[in-house]
């Protein structure tokens, strides 16, 4: 019989103490992600900028950054099999493998003027579908190393250090190496590098699940369990359970809604900062503001868990949702401190959401499912942008720059406000938590 799982609630159970530390497994895990996220940040300046001064195209320039986008889209769905299938650590370690010495390849070849442009296009596809992988398994991995109750605090402290890595620290460095051909390849390389060491490390100590031991490798899959048809069944088998959890559904459907109003923020934003932008500002202020958004992150990410174990899921999920949109529309008003404040808190209100929403899943979705169920909600979530970014264009052509922001603030604050009613049911446990079945691993048929 299935049982409702307690989530959230304002007190964390069972409760733990403030100071329990999140432990080693965990530390040398979070160092070895966010070497990964630093190289993120330097190669997603570097690359872009390399295609534009060996070709001088946006044309190229756009299919790199198509080529190293697609993979979300064409490749998560089928890497929450492979993570399923796998032990999610041997699935970071073999794609980070392979993401390594392709960066290194694109650096060296670039630094000796014998980068061709089609090489650099797919050289941006492989590397991003081996990202793919890592982050997917990254995400599967965590709920492993450390106890329940400490998901929230483990996942702020990740989200604080990737969104300071990925966003400022890596961008900037990325920015100063890039009138250096290959250099900045070459750094990200060493990065990835240092990643790939802390996955030894990980590896190396005695097995940690939830804490201390890391659970066993699954069972091989029969000859019959390897094919593609098997594969399309293991996807259908985790479509289905998202299908059946309107906890899930909410959420993906909260974050897609906010994802298509950030993206057409985001999209419009140059136009309305830099002059003859309504802002007026020289384009170089326009990295300050775009920085926005992190700055906010950071700060949210300080103390996401606290507020998460306080105030519990649906609060927050009800407070930050419809806020989200109160800020994208706080953007058309007319002054760069304005824009600044309201990006930077619709930043630290999408970390908040996003811990929360990570940690849920992480909390409540079978271990045997997870992958492929988070791979679906990531599919969900993450498609939607470039639709985002198209309405935003066309709004903006048809009625101006400001009523993008004020469109997209109202989606956003109308879904952010109307679909947790619609899709959330009470929970007996009380106001504050999210309630949905969690079936034992034991408890799951296939389809």
């Amino acid at each position: 019989m299935r049982r409702p799982v307690r989530v959230f609630p304002k007190q964390l159970a069972p409760s733990a103490p403030a100071d329990r530390s999140l432990g080693a497994p965990f530390r040398i895990f979070q160092a070895s992600v966010l070497g990964s996220n630093l190289a993120d940040g330097v190669y997603l300046v570097t690359l872009p900028l390399l295609a534009l001064s060996l070709s001088g195209s946006a044309l190229v320039v756009s299919a790199v950054g198509v080529a190293m986008r697609a993979p979300w889209l064409l490749l998560i769905l089928p890497a929450g099999v492979v993570v399923d299938r796998c032990a999610p650590m041997a699935v970071m370690n073999w794609a980070s493998k392979c993401r390594f010495p392709l960066v290194a390849v694109l650096g060296l070849l670039a630094w000796a003027g014998m980068l061709p442009v089609w090489a650099l296009v797919a050289g941006a596809f492989l590397i991003a579908a081996m990202g793919t992988f890592v982050d997917l398994a990254a995400q599967s991995l965590l709920p492993r190393l450390v106890a329940p109750e400490l998901l929230p605090r483990a996942n702020a402290n990740l989200q604080s250090g990737q969104t300071l890595a990925a966003q400022f620290a890596g961008p900037a460095l990325g920015g100063v190496l890039a009138s250096m051909h290959g250099v900045g390849f070459t750094v990200a390389a060493v990065l990835y590098a240092g990643g790939l060491i802390g996955l030894a490390l990980l590896h190396r100590r005695p097995g940690v699940f939830r804490g201390h031991t890391l659970p066993a490798a699954p069972r091989e899959p029969g000859p019959a369990g390897r094919g593609i048809a098997s594969m399309w069944r293991d996807l259908r088998e985790g479509a289905a359970y998202f299908r059946r959890r309107h906890d899930l559904i909410g959420l993906a459907a909260v974050a897609a809604t906010g994802n298509i109003a950030f993206a057409a923020t985001m999209t419009m934003l140059p136009v309305w900062v830099v002059s003859p932008g309504r802002l007026g500002l020289p384009s170089s202020a326009m990295g300050v503001i775009a920085a926005a958004p992190a700055v906010g992150g950071v700060l949210a990410g300080l103390v996401a868990a606290r507020l998460l174990k306080r105030f519990g899921g649906r609060t927050v999920l009800g407070f930050c949702a419809p806020a989200v949109g109160l800020c994208v529309a706080a953007i058309a008003l007319p002054t760069p401190p304005a824009a600044f404040a309201a990006l930077a808190v619709c930043g630290g209100l999408m970390v908040q959401l996003n811990v929360m929403s990570m940690s849920h899943r992480q909390s409540t979705i079978p271990t045997a499912l997870f992958a492929r169920v988070n791979s679906v909600y990531r599919w969900i979530i993450l498609g939607v942008s470039p639709v985002g970014a198209l309405l935003g264009g066309l709004v903006a052509q048809r009625f101006g720059t400001a009523a993008v922001f004020l469109s997209a603030g109202a989606l956003a604050l109308a879904a952010g406000t109307v679909l947790p009613a619609l899709l959330f049911h009470p929970s007996p446990q009380g106001p504050d938590r999210l309630a949905e079945p969690r079936p034992t691993d034991e408890e799951l048929t296939h389809d």
